[in-house]
């Protein structure tokens, strides 16, 4: 009895193992079935995106290749796979970057492109490149290792943005910048004059009697006209000036880097000539003449809108004086020269009478509506104009080099009036100085005392950010790269003015360590109404905020400014919605009952 017990027992076991086994078997082939539908939905989505998939290994072979791939880059996958990626689909220009950056990517771990939507060019098995928009992510586990490309090719929208820019930019006829791209450049060269200490002309030309042409030859013989007198204006200017085309037969003409006004005489001479040079346009013989009106920049006006007037008015004055003549807007340089020294006269004394003061903006830190910075704003108290303009006076302080005796004065100044707010007020408090690109080319001796003050007064750099301009970053001198650095190592930030209005390269932003990007009034200003100024204060934070860098609005004056800037995430505003700039006193004031107010709110909110 014992024994058949024992053998039921055992029958019992063996028949629970088997249907446990059966039980896995079952559940393992569920699952294998769960797998194969999921890799073949996966495939499905692999082969019939929209984009180009292409697959890598970490030594850059190429591993995985859909049909649209096949599409854009001409290349199967039977001819791709296993091949390497530098040697195929990357320009020559790019593969050592590639190299540089999957060498980087391999040792650290760190990348500039992974999980970005970057615009790049491609190469395509016939040898062209186009451009594609790339989005790159990584698989890094014990069982893959893989890049994951997803590839775009943007060449029928990169075309189309390129006619629409044409079109809104260029004269259709003459192929001359137009109005809008004409105001673009005087604007540039107008920023590049504050830069460099010049001047520049602007000339309004209008052809003499082009009604009588149109009228007598016809509208046709009128454009071949207008054509052919485009391409003697440029012809007689340098390179690096403008020639633009307004409307009708009025043109303008900006001559650049201008150190004597009485050099553009002879340049509006040959204007003159050139246009007085007879017309052949199919049978017909033209003979016409020009009038040219001069104004100057800063010397006549600050605003493009008075230049435009100015010019216009004298060229106004040439017809009126009989025509193929040219006529300046303000001839009296003795007058002007006269102005010129009685000004650089009071900045000397100025500076030893002390009568410079610095007032001082809020920044107000958007996401937590505090206050815990300012821009300090040089003031002069002249004695018989009153409070003079720094537009006024710093250019002639930066031609005179009093630009480095003043610049260090702020400096002083500034920084000694935050480590006191830091020490009684905020312990994070903060004040931005504005700096020339004189100071940091030519005053390396001065801007080296700086930071030795800070290390003998035990005051933190962190106290401080200076403000530079974008055409600064575009001067690629040693000396402003180690500039920087030095600023970098006293732990003073660096912030970018009126970011947005200059021309140069984005490139910058990626290759110095800038903390923070001031978007121009200009833009702020039109928020409210304007959907292209609204588009571009979105684009530039969120740029800013891949790049780590923080966005400061300039020019706040109304709520829903501040409404608006706050929903795209903006780090920080500043303008009269908050404050206008205010005497040292006035500020303490202002910053303790901001400060305290915030401070309410926050209590009131936790409760």
């Amino acid at each position: 009895m014992p024994d058949s017990n024992f053998q039921f027992e055992e029958d019992e076991e063996k028949a629970q193992l088997e249907t446990r086994v059966k039980a896995l078997e079952i559940d393992l082939r569920q699952k294998k079935e769960i797998i194969l539908a999921q890799h073949t939905k996966l495939e499905a989505f692999f082969e019939s995106s929209i984009d180009a998939l292409v697959q890598m290994d970490f030594d850059g072979h190429i591993t995985g290749w859909n049909k649209q791939a096949e599409k854009i880059f001409g290349w199967s996958a039977e001819q791709i796979l296993d091949q390497k990626i530098e040697d195929t689909i990357i320009p020559v220009r790019y593969r050592t970057a590639h190299q540089k950056g999957m060498k980087r990517f391999l040792e650290t771990g760190e990348t500039s492109v992974m999980n970005n939507l970057i615009e790049i060019h491609a190469l395509h098995r016939d040898g062209h490149e186009f451009p594609v928009e790339l989005s790159v992510s990584v698989m890094d586990s014990p069982d893959l290792q893989e890049f994951n490309a997803y590839i775009r090719d943007i060449s029928e929208r990169k075309h189309a943005e390129t006619v629409i820019w044409n079109q809104t930019n260029f004269d259709s006829l003459t192929s001359l910048p137009n109005r809008n791209l004409f105001l673009q450049k005087l604007e540039h060269e107008i920023r590049s004059c504050d830069r460099s200490n010049q001047s520049l002309a602007l000339l309004y030309l209008d052809v003499d009697r082009f009604k009588d042409v149109n009228d007598s030859l016809g509208h046709d013989i009128g454009d071949l006209l207008l054509i052919e007198i485009s391409s003697r204006l440029k012809k007689t200017v340098r390179e690096i000036d403008t020639v633009s085309r307004l409307s009708g037969d009025e043109f303008t003409i900006i001559l650049g880097n201008i150190d004597d006004q009485l050099s553009v005489q002879p340049v509006c001479q040959e204007l003159l000539d050139a246009l007085a040079e007879p017309f052949q346009l199919e049978n017909e013989k033209v003979f016409l003449t020009a009038s040219i009106g001069v104004t100057f920049y800063p010397q006549d006006s600050k605003k493009i809108e008075s230049l435009q007037r100015n010019a216009d008015q004298a060229m106004y004055a040439a017809k009126a004086e009989g025509s193929n003549r040219y006529n300046f807007f303000t001839p009296e340089l003795q007058q002007r020269a006269l102005r010129k020294r009685r000004m650089i006269r009071d900045l000397r004394e100025a500076i030893d009478e002390a009568q410079f003061e610095i007032y001082y903006q809020p920044i107000i830190d958007l996401k937590r509506n505090f206050l815990n910075k300012a821009e300090a704003l040089l003031r002069w108290h002249h004695p018989v104009s009153g409070l003079v303009s720094p537009a006024v006076f710093i250019p002639i302080a930066e031609e005179t080099g009093l630009i480095s005796e003043i610049g260090s004065w702020v400096f002083y100044t500034a920084i000694e009036q935050a480590n006191r707010w830091r020490c009684e007020l905020n312990k994070d408090f903060q004040i931005s100085i504005n700096t020339s690109p004189l100071q940091w080319i030519d005053d390396a001796a001065a801007m080296s005392q700086w930071f030795k003050h800070l290390r003998e007064s035990g005051i933190s750099g962190q106290a401080m950010t200076v403000e530079i301009t974008e055409g600064l970053l575009m001067d690629a001198r040693d000396k402003i790269t180690n500039r920087l650095l030095d600023f970098s190592d006293a732990e003073i930030q660096v912030s970018i003015d009126d970011f947005g209005t200059g021309y140069s390269s984005l490139s910058y932003l990626k290759q110095f360590d800038i903390d923070y990007l001031k978007i121009d009034q200009s833009f702020v200003r039109n928020l409210d109404h304007d959907k292209n100024d609204l588009a571009l204060c979105d684009a530039i934070i969120v740029m800013a905020q891949k790049l780590g860098i923080k966005v400061i609005a300039e020019g706040v004056e109304t709520e829903n400014q501040d409404r608006l800037l706050k929903s795209f995430g903006c780090d920080f505003g500043q303008g009269y919605l908050y404050s206008r700039p205010v005497p040292a006193a006035d500020f303490e004031k202002l910053l303790s009952q901001w400060n305290a107010k915030d401070m309410s709110g926050l209590k009131k909110s936790s409760a």
